[in-house]
C-alpha cells in the first residue's frame, strides 16, 4: 500500500448473544431472538471499547439482535453518524432450519448438515411448510424454490462492498451484523471462495478488522475475532474443547514477549514448537515461566509449519480431549500458511496483516473437515483495535 493512499477502515461486531443463541437454535434471517442480558451486557462493553475510534458511518443488519446491538454501542461513542440499516447484512437466509435445534438438524438431515458442513458452496435448501399453529420462523424473504444458501449470501456480500466502499474513502465503517455475514464479508473482500465458509470464526461480540486501499480496493485482514474486551482472553471454542489448537506467535528480533507471558498465563499449553535458535533460553524461560509441565520442541529448519501440518492431518487425534500448542515462527512463515487455512487461492503477500507478538489461533476441530481460525492478531490482555499502520511491512509472499 502506498503511504500517500487513503485507508478505508472498516470494523466489524457481531450481535451479541441472543436467546436462539442461548436455546441452541439456528437463527439465519429469522427475527424472532433477541439479546440476552449477557449480550446486552458485552455490548456496552464493546461500545466502550470503540470509544476512542472515529467512526464517521454506522451499517447494521436490520434484524432486532443487531438492532439491539448496534443502539448500545452508538449510545457508549461520540460521534454523529446515524445507523443505517441494510438488508444486505441480514444474516444467511436458512428458512427451513430456522428455529430449529442444532441437535435435531444433526440427527434428522444427516445428508443435507453433512453438506453444510463439508460442501457449504453446494448446499442447497427447499423452504419447509409449517403447521398452521406454529408461528413464523422464515426469514423476511422466503423462498420458494431450491436456492443456494451461501452463494447467495456471498452475493449479497459484494454487493455490499460495491455499493459503500466507493462512498467511503479514507473513512472509518462499523459495520454490525451477524456471524455468518460478516465470514461472507471477509472472505469477499479477501478473495475467499464459498467452499471455504466455515473457515473463519465470529464471536458473539468479537471485533474484526478489514482495510481497503482506496484508489485499488485491496483489503487486508487486520485483526480477527477479538474478544478481550468482553473477558475472552482466546475466543471461545465453537467447534467444541477437542482436537488440535495452535496458537501462533509470529517472532521477530525485536519482538517484546513479555507481555504476551501474561496473556498465555491462563492458557493450558500441552507443547509449543519453534525454530532452533528464533528466540534465546532466557526468552523462552520468560514466556513460558507459567508452564512447566510444557513439552518445548525446537525443529532446525524453518520450513517446519507445512510440512507438520502434513504429518498432523495422516494422524488421527483424541475424540474427545483438546491438545494445545504454541508454535513460534517467523511472520513471513505464519502469514503464508494461514492464507492456506482460510483458502485464499490467490493469496497476496499483505492480505493479512501478521502483526509480530500478538497471537492467532487455529484450530483443528475432529467435527470439521478444514482447520478453523479463529483469530488473528489477538493482543489479549494488551487488546486494542488493529490497523495495518502498526505492522511492520512483509515481504510479499510468492
Amino acid at each position: 500500500m502506498s503511504p500517500t493512499s487513503l485507508t478505508t477502515r472498516v470494523i466489524f461486531v457481531r450481535h451479541g448473544r441472543s436467546t436462539y443463541n442461548d436455546q441452541g437454535r439456528y437463527q439465519g434471517s429469522s427475527d424472532q431472538a433477541v439479546l440476552t442480558a449477557n449480550g446486552k451486557r458485552t455490548a456496552k462493553l464493546i461500545g466502550q471499547a470503540l470509544q476512542t475510534e472515529k467512526i464517521q458511518t454506522i451499517y447494521a443488519s436490520p434484524l432486532k439482535r443487531v438492532q439491539q446491538t448496534a443502539d448500545i454501542i452508538f449510545n457508549q461513542l461520540s460521534t454523529d453518524a446515524a445507523i443505517e440499516l441494510r438488508d444486505d447484512l441480514r444474516e444467511i437466509d436458512l428458512p427451513a432450519w430456522e428455529g430449529l435445534p442444532y441437535k435435531t438438524v444433526r440427527t434428522q438431515q444427516v445428508e443435507a448438515y453433512r453438506c453444510w458442513i463439508e460442501r457449504p458452496h453446494e448446499f442447497q435448501m427447499t423452504p419447509l411448510s409449517l403447521p398452521d399453529d406454529l408461528p413464523h420462523l422464515g426469514s423476511p424473504r422466503v423462498a420458494t424454490e431450491r436456492f443456494y444458501p451461501v452463494r447467495d449470501l456471498y452475493s449479497r456480500a459484494q454487493g455490499f462492498w460495491q455499493s459503500v466502499l466507493s462512498q467511503h474513502r479514507g473513512e472509518t465503517l462499523l459495520v454490525v451484523s451477524h456471524g455468518g455475514t460478516i465470514h461472507a464479508l471477509l472472505s469477499t473482500a479477501l478473495g475467499i471462495t464459498p467452499e471455504h465458509h466455515h473457515c473463519l470464526q465470529q464471536s458473539n461480540c468479537g471485533i474484526s478488522v478489514l482495510e481497503f486501499d482506496a484508489a485499488t480496493h485491496t483489503a487486508q485482514l487486520c485483526q480477527l475475532n477479538e474478544t478481550a474486551p468482553i473477558g475472552e482472553t482466546l475466543p471461545k471454542l465453537k467447534a467444541g474443547k477437542q482436537g488440535l489448537r495452535l496458537l501462533f506467535l509470529p517472532i521477530v528480533r525485536e519482538t517484546s514477549l513479555i507481555g504476551m507471558r501474561d496473556v498465555l498465563a491462563s492458557v493450558h499449553l500441552d507443547f509449543s514448537l519453534q525454530t532452533h535458535g528464533l528466540i534465546s533460553d532466557f526468552q523462552t524461560a520468560q514466556l513460558l515461566g507459567n508452564h512447566r509441565e510444557t513439552v518445548q520442541l525446537q525443529v532446525q529448519h524453518d520450513d517446519f509449519i507445512p510440512k507438520w501440518q502434513s504429518t498432523l492431518s495422516l494422524h488421527e487425534r483424541p475424540n474427545d480431549a483438546l491438545v494445545t500448542g504454541l508454535v513460534m515462527a517467523s511472520p513471513e512463515k505464519i502469514q503464508v500458511l494461514l492464507a492456506q487455512i482460510i483458502g485464499a487461492q490467490a493469496f497476496r503477500g499483505d492480505s493479512l496483516g501478521v502483526q509480530p507478538g500478538t497471537l492467532s489461533v487455529v484450530h483443528f476441530a475432529n467435527t470439521q473437515p478444514l482447520p478453523i481460525l479463529q483469530g488473528l492478531n489477538i493482543h489479549g490482555n494488551n487488546w486494542r483495535v488493529n490497523s495495518r499502520l502498526d505492522e511492520p511491512q512483509l515481504p510479499v509472499a510468492v
